[in-house]
C-alpha cells in the first residue's frame, strides 16, 4: 500500500479564504484597510504555502532524512519569505494601515491551529 500525501493544502486554501473574507469585511473602512488586510493575509499564507510544498514532498520511513531536511528548509524559507513580505509591504505600499496588516496576519496564522480538523481524512469503515 502506498502512503498518500496528507491534504495539507486545505490549510492554505482556508488561510487564503480567511484573508479574502477579512479584507472584504474591512471594505467599508476604506481601500487602505482592505489592501492592508489582504497583504497581511498574503504575508502569512504565501510563506505557509512554500513550507507545505517543501515539507511534504517526501513520504515513508526510507525518506526519513529527506523529510527532516525538507522540514528544516521549509521552515527557514518560510521565515525568510515572511520577513521579505513585510519588508516589501512596508517599503512599497503607502498609505498602509498597520493594525489591519498585523491583525489579519495573526488571524490567518490562527487558522493553522485548526489544521488537524482541516487535514483529517475520511476513514472508510472496516467491515
Amino acid at each position: 500500500m502506498w502512503l498518500q500525501q496528507p491534504p495539507v493544502h486545505r490549510v492554505i486554501v482556508a488561510q487564503l479564504v480567511v484573508s479574502a473574507v477579512l479584507a472584504l469585511a474591512l471594505l467599508p473602512l476604506g481601500i487602505t484597510f482592505t489592501l492592508s488586510s489582504f497583504l497581511g493575509g498574503l504575508c502569512c499564507s504565501l510563506p505557509n504555502a512554500y513550507f507545505v510544498w517543501r515539507a511534504f514532498r517526501y513520504r515513508g520511513a526510507r525518506s526519513a532524512k529527506l523529510i527532516v531536511s525538507s522540514f528544516y528548509r521549509g521552515e527557514a524559507g518560510k521565515l525568510v519569505l515572511t520577513t521579505a513580505g513585510f519588508i516589501l509591504v512596508f517599503t512599497l505600499v503607502k498609505p498602509l494601515e498597520p493594525l489591519a496588516l498585523f491583525g489579519t496576519f495573526v488571524v490567518v496564522q490562527a487558522v493553522s491551529w485548526f489544521a488537524p480538523l482541516l487535514v483529517v481524512r475520511r476513514q472508510k469503515p472496516v467491515k
